[in-house]
């Protein structure tokens, strides 16, 4: 089967979110039995990162006359092909994007991104594509197009993320009327928006998520976001598929970004040393024999640091140290950079992103904290249980379907509290902390998340299953 993903994010090149990690993944686990081709946008920045192999490829057709700001920006653009593996990458170098700082948050997105589809879509049928992967608002109008020009190509669409939805004022997206689109944007209206999401959920053969939790989730208000009723109409189309992780690129026992490596035979002498050259490396004094939380994450309102902080203020008295590293909202990131300075030795917060660090947070933590008010999946928690490092999570979306808390220790594999309730966190805190101080549990929990295996082989197997129902339906005229 000849697969094309179309997504704006691919790890290691450009990485935001879960996205990144998954889309990088699960090609590369489709590879090993089918062709696979995926287009990401270029940023300048990232140019020198990639050794391309000197292929270009076009992103229109060089026989297309039209004469829209979009058209032109089309012709003056190309995508350039390297491989990652047995991945064929394709990286859409175009005017419209290419000096971006940043992939997300540009004023001018909702055209850059329209444009970038056009020209995924066109790339899709040039490479004669058996089936197109859109994932999230940013390539939502490739399904749209992909049904609507001709030769058709059936299409699945991935929602990792039902709050970012691309809906715009309809006089920001008058372009789509013209060519290389010609959408009639009143099909894509919701809530007195073009909304680009409803165009996928629309026209794709498929729809999947990322977790069968947070299908089951969106499919009612509020967690839908204005456009449950729609899922529900496509019901029978929407499938939840967990995500999968790289289980050689997350492995303790290779990894060279940590201190030590380590295995399930050797775990807990492994998380100590990997502890103590955390705290030498950032000069933090702090006792190895109190229980390390780490939290790696977005600083935004979804990630539930609302319901944290009045836990971190009541349970003061705990031993818990924290490490924390993001970046996002100023308010959070200027209460966490306080406490850092003046916690009395309670948390340290580094904020930005580095994926040595990332890594490092992962092998010295005895527990991971993810306090989510929603969470589509989360890989954090999938890579703690490949670190021996036991979650604790809220009950949303994925986490609950991947994190299961157990009276019998031997059935453990994290502890799970209630979305928003600072004191539901507090006594899973307590909890945790029970199972901490007793050591024979704690390793043999350690030693039994480790074996975990989170890797693609199940859920590669319904994505090819989705596919060939697609496949099978045939496009939407």
């Amino acid at each position: 089967m000849r697969i094309f993903h179309s997504t704006t994010e691919f790890f290691p090149y450009i990485k935001v979110g879960g996205l990144s990690d998954m889309i990088a993944s699960l090609s590369q686990y489709q590879a090993k039995k089918h062709e696979v081709h995926v287009a990401v946008p270029l940023l300048e920045s990232i140019r020198p990162k990639i050794q391309f192999s000197g292929e270009v490829f076009p992103a229109v057709d060089p026989k297309d006359s039209g004469h829209s700001d979009a058209s032109r920006a089309l012709h003056d653009s190309k995508f350039l092909h390297t491989k990652e593996g047995n991945v064929n990458l394709y990286f859409f170098d175009s005017p419209v994007i290419r000096n971006y700082q940043r992939i997300y948050a540009n004023h001018d997105e909702c055209y850059s991104f329209a444009v970038f589809s056009a020209a995924s879509t066109f790339l899709a049928r040039y490479l004669n594509a058996d089936v197109v992967h859109a994932h999230d608002w940013h390539t939502a109008l490739v399904p749209v197009l992909c049904n609507s020009l001709d030769p058709k190509i059936p299409t699945v669409f991935t929602i990792h993320n039902m709050a970012y939805q691309g809906d715009h004022p309809f006089w920001m997206t008058s372009f789509l009327r013209m060519d290389p689109f010609f959408i009639d944007i009143e099909k894509l209206a919701n809530l007195e928006k073009v909304n680009y999401m409803k165009g996928a959920l629309m026209y794709s053969q498929e729809i999947t998520t990322v977790s069968p939790g947070y299908r089951d989730e969106i499919m009612n208000e509020p967690e839908g976001f204005h456009l449950s009723w729609l899922l529900r109409q496509r019901q029978d189309s929407f499938t939840g598929v967990l995500n999968g992780i790289n289980v050689s690129e997350w492995n303790p026992r290779t990894d060279k970004k940590i201190y030590v490596n380590y295995d399930d035979t050797m775990v807990d002498e492994g998380k100590k040393e990997n502890k103590l050259k955390l705290y030498q490396e950032y000069g933090l004094y702090v006792d190895l024999e109190r229980p390390l939380v780490g939290m790696i994450s977005r600083l935004t309102f979804q990630k539930g640091f609302e319901t944290f902080l009045p836990s971190f203020y009541q349970k003061h008295y705990l031993p818990y140290y924290y490490i924390m590293l993001g970046t996002g909202e100023p308010h959070l990131e200027s209460i966490f950079l306080h406490e850092s300075h003046h916690s009395n030795q309670r948390l340290y917060f580094y904020k930005g992103f580095d994926e040595y660090l990332a890594r490092k947070i992962e092998a010295a933590a005895d527990f991971f904290l993810m306090p989510s008010l929603f969470e589509p999946c989360g890989l954090n928690q999938m890579y703690s249980h490949a670190y021996g490092t036991i979650p604790i999570v809220s009950r949303v979306g994925g986490l609950k379907d991947s994190v299961h808390e157990s009276s019998d220790y031997a059935y453990l594999t994290g502890f799970v509290f209630e979305p928003g309730q600072h004191h539901s966190l507090n006594y899973a805190l307590e909890r945790a902390l029970t199972l901490y101080y007793n050591k024979e549990a704690l390793s043999m929990v350690r030693k039994n998340i480790m074996k975990i295996n989170w890797g693609w082989e199940n859920s590669e197997a319904k994505y090819e299953k989705i596919y060939l129902r697609a496949i099978q339906k045939g496009p939407k005229g």
